[in-house]
Order: structure tokens, then C-alpha cells, then sequence
């Protein structure tokens, strides 16, 4: 369930910056997810799609980059029109 908590505090920065920025939608997201992270990368998919459902983000590409040996979960980016 760690998946949810990072997804709804990834949400709230990422939909703040739109709105600082008057943009409309999230076109690709970027995260870093290291090998070592307690974090279930299908369960990242998952929750990711579902939670941006009806939001600025629901029709985002989700890239996740895999590090191995690492213990890292970070937004490395993401794009916006």
C-alpha cells in the first residue's frame, strides 16, 4: 500500500505545478524505481491508473525506469500542455 501514499503526494505536487503554470494536462510522467524499494511496480501501474481517472493526468504516459541495486523512488519528470 505504499504505492497509494506516493501516488496521492506524486498527484497533489504534480497538479499544484499546473496550476501555478495554467497548464491543462500531464502528458508523461518519468520515475526512477530502484530494485531494492518496497514499492510493487505493477501495483505502481495499477493504482496510478486508477487514481488519475477524471483528472488532469488520466491520459498520462507512465514511464518507470528500473535501477537496479538501488533503493530509490523518484520523479525524476514529467510533461504538461
Amino acid at each position: 500500500m505504499h504505492e497509494i501514499h506516493f501516488l496521492e503526494d506524486l498527484f497533489k505536487d504534480i497538479l499544484q505545478h499546473l496550476e501555478q503554470h495554467k497548464a491543462k494536462n500531464v502528458t508523461q510522467v518519468f520515475l526512477e524505481l530502484g530494485e531494492f524499494t518496497e514499492i510493487n511496480e505493477e501495483s505502481l501501474r495499477f493504482f496510478f491508473k486508477e487514481k488519475s481517472k477524471g483528472s488532469a493526468l488520466e491520459k498520462a504516459l507512465f514511464n518507470i525506469k528500473l535501477i537496479p541495486q538501488q533503493r530509490v523512488l523518484r520523479l525524476v519528470s514529467f510533461d504538461c500542455d
